[in-house]
């Protein structure tokens, strides 16, 4: 997912954002990751922590808002 919340407000995954954060849907941990598309360009996103909330649709669906 691209956002998170950190602290009561908003954050988007980038190189500056914080490590750790909660999901703005289930509130548990997620932590921040780093991908290297095609065009060498890095992605930025949080993924949830292994085993939590594994009923949280944006673990499966990170897309939705």
């Amino acid at each position: 997912m691209r956002d998170a919340m950190k602290d009561g407000r908003v954050v988007v995954a980038g190189p500056n954002s914080p490590d750790v954060a909660t999901c703005p849907d289930c509130g548990h941990r997620v932590h921040k990751r780093s991908r290297k598309t095609m065009d060498k360009t890095i992605t930025w996103f949080y993924r949830h922590a292994a085993g939590a909330s594994k009923t949280c649709g944006r673990r499966y669906h990170p897309a939705r808002p």
